[in-house]
């Protein structure tokens, strides 16, 4: 009998739990699915759809293809992958093996589109599951190992140890028992390691199995009651079968028949019950060679005909031809001779056919091996012919190059001697370069420092007298007091634009990251004597370290703090967007208020829109403005980044 094939599909979704099907439960999420929408109406759909698996598998199919419809509904890959694998795996119940297979497969391209490693080796693991039901051994083979990859790249034990387990079933249907049992050891052993229940369940379902081969039915017995109960406490009823069986095939070994016919008439009935047909076939087969060593033939009869009939809705050839050799030994011993060679016939055919196709297999693979080694004698041939050839060449060569050697060696030292003039050339016109541009510094920090002790002081003392005569008169002259204010206010303008001509003199380049802090400054001040507007400031984190010469820098920011003094005085503005960013010509700013507006045609030049025009052509870029009545205004520059040092 084939050891428990369906495990991996409990564990190859996340949404999935040990629960029996029960009527309270699906009702409540049905009432649940008409309130949702988006991933948690999905994530219902998949839960009845695992729900109904236990008991309606049409229902199960129609949830997982509502499931899968939501899935593409609101464009999620980890969802659609999700989808297919609940249909795939109701497909898989039902034994449709091809259509599991095909969804199985659309469920790993998407987890392969979005690089989801552990899904990956679930769907690989599935596919084998198919393949290995469908007695395709090689690539059942193929694709556990694919899994096995993926799941020991992550050392996930508990999926290392259900791989294991579908190994060893390969290797015991091969009837290798003892490779299929030390996968068997080891599958447990992972498990109990992981503290894995549903796990522990399953390996000791399969070393009850395996161990009946050895005759070691006392163990057997053991481990197939381990997994009995283990199923039942999780509440996974539909495999209670397989352990059953298990025990079935001791006490038929041990021919204690009446037990054994017990147990298989459990197994059988609960296979039906989930419509596991390939284990209805199976188990069967095994119950009817039972019949016929008890002499109870036309029992045997209608057992291996139900069988039969369960192998082909399953597409099993392998066990349907058992069941034909079932057949004609039943109606032999019962004495129908006709009925037994029809039988032997059907069975010998089908024998016939599983070996064309092994012997298929086997003679394209010596097709291959001969193509391969043909090759590898081709290749042969020409390595010698090209390393002879090769040989006549280099010798050739090893002349020309001797030949020329001498004439290169001269023109190399000649080469050399004008690049050593080239360098000192170079060198002796980056030094004087370097000296005048001390030079230009010294004047730059001398002129600085003169705008910064004389004409900055005397601006301050301004400030200072005109605060002085306020404090010294009581003013009741409002208009005279405005005026004074008026001269405080423009004295204070200009020792910060005073302030900012001395930064941009005393910088050989000006970087983004400074005229980022040095834009949020002014923003600074700008909220408090706008309190009313809104400032949002942006800047592109890829342009904090792109630098700019000193006078492209301060243009920049002259024209930002232009824009957004217009913004302020004029449109009314709620809101104020300062945008720096990267594009494929060069960089952007933008200054964007949402203001009044003013018509394009109509206005003039005025409030420094020109100035700010001149500005950016100065520096060789571009200036826009675009405006209309109540549509608020916005300012864009287009710079070059090559432009910047200029």
């Amino acid at each position: 009998m084939k050891s428990l094939f369906a495990l991996v599909l409990f564990l190859t979704a996340s949404w999935m739990h040990p629960q029996n099907p029960q009527t309270s439960k699906t009702d409540s999420l049905k009432i649940a699915l008409k309130k949702q929408t988006g991933q948690q109406k999905f994530h219902t759909l998949c839960y009845l759809s695992d729900e109904y698996s236990y008991s309606d598998l049409d229902q199960a199919l129609s949830y997982g293809k509502q499931a899968l419809a939501m899935a593409k509904k609101i464009k999620s890959d980890s969802c659609i992958a999700m989808a297919y694998n609940a249909i795939a795996n109701t497909f898989q119940f039902r034994s449709e093996l091809d259509s599991a297979v095909v969804y199985h497969r659309k469920s790993l391209q998407s987890r392969m589109k979005i690089r989801d490693s552990l899904g990956i080796a679930d769907s690989y693991n599935n596919i084998g599951i198919a393949f290995d039901t469908k007695g395709d051994f090689q690539q059942a083979l193929n694709n556990y190992f694919k899994a096995l990859y993926y799941y020991d790249k992550k050392n996930d034990i508990s999926k290392q140890a259900m791989t294991y387990t579908n190994i060893g079933i390969v290797y015991k249907t091969h009837e290798d028992y003892k490779k299929a049992l030390t996968y068997y050891r080891k599958a447990y052993d992972f498990y109990v390691k992981a503290k894995d229940e549903f796990g522990i369940t399953v390996s000791s379902g399969n070393l009850g199995s395996i161990l009946i081969n050895f005759s070691r039915y006392k163990e057997s017995l053991k481990y197939s009651e381990m997994a009995r109960k283990g199923y039942q406490k999780l509440g996974y009823d539909r495999y209670t079968a397989y352990p059953i069986g298990n025990m079935a095939m001791v006490y038929d070994s041990l021919h204690q028949f009446d037990i054994a016919d017990k147990y298989y008439k459990q197994s059988i009935a609960q296979h039906e019950k989930f419509e596991n047909w390939f284990e209805v076939a199976n188990t069967g087969n095994a119950y009817a060679q039972c019949l016929i060593k008890q002499k109870r033939f036309a029992e045997s009869i209608a057992v291996s005909e139900k069988a039969k009939a369960s192998a082909k809705k399953s597409d099993a050839e392998l066990v349907e031809t058992m069941a034909n050799e079932n057949l004609a030994k039943a109606y032999a011993k019962g004495g129908h001779f006709q009925k037994a060679y029809e039988y032997a016939n059907l069975y010998s055919i089908g024998k016939d056919s599983l070996f064309r196709k092994e012997k298929t297999k086997a003679i394209f693979e010596l097709d291959a091996k001969y193509q391969t080694e043909k090759k590898e004698k081709l290749l042969l041939l020409k390595e010698v012919e090209a390393k002879q050839r090769n040989l006549w060449l280099m010798i050739l060569g090893f002349l020309v190059i001797t030949t020329i050697a001498g004439a290169a060696l001269i023109y190399r030292q000649q080469k050399l001697r004008n690049k050593q003039q080239e360098q000192e050339h170079r060198l002796e016109k980056a030094i004087a370069k370097i000296e005048m541009q001390n030079k230009l510094q010294e004047q730059r920090l001398s002129i600085s420092r003169d705008l910064h002790d004389n004409i900055g002081a005397q601006l301050t003392f301004i400030i200072s007298s005109v605060d002085n005569l306020k404090f010294a008169f009581d003013l009741k002259d409002s208009k005279l007091n405005g005026k004074l204010d008026n001269i405080s206010g423009f004295t204070q303008s200009t020792i910060i634009e005073l302030r900012d001509t001395i930064w941009a003199m005393n910088s050989d380049a000006i970087t983004f990251e400074d005229l980022h802090m040095r834009i949020m400054n002014f923003i600074e001040k700008a909220k408090i004597a706008a309190e009313s507007i809104h400032f949002r400031f942006e800047i592109d984190e890829k342009l904090s370290h792109l630098a700019c010469s000193s006078i492209v820098g301060m243009n920049i920011y002259r024209t930002i703090q232009e824009a957004v003094n217009n913004a302020i005085k004029y449109s009314n503005a709620t809101e104020i967007l300062v945008r720096i960013a990267e594009n494929q010509d060069g960089i952007s700013i933008e200054i964007i208020d949402d203001g009044n507006g003013f018509d394009m045609e109509t206005a003039i030049n005025g409030n420094g829109l020109h100035n700010m025009k001149k500005r950016i052509r100065s520096i060789g870029g571009a200036a826009e403005i675009d405006s209309a009545p109540g549509t608020g205004t916005r300012v864009s520059i287009n710079l070059q980044k090559e432009a910047l040092n200029t």
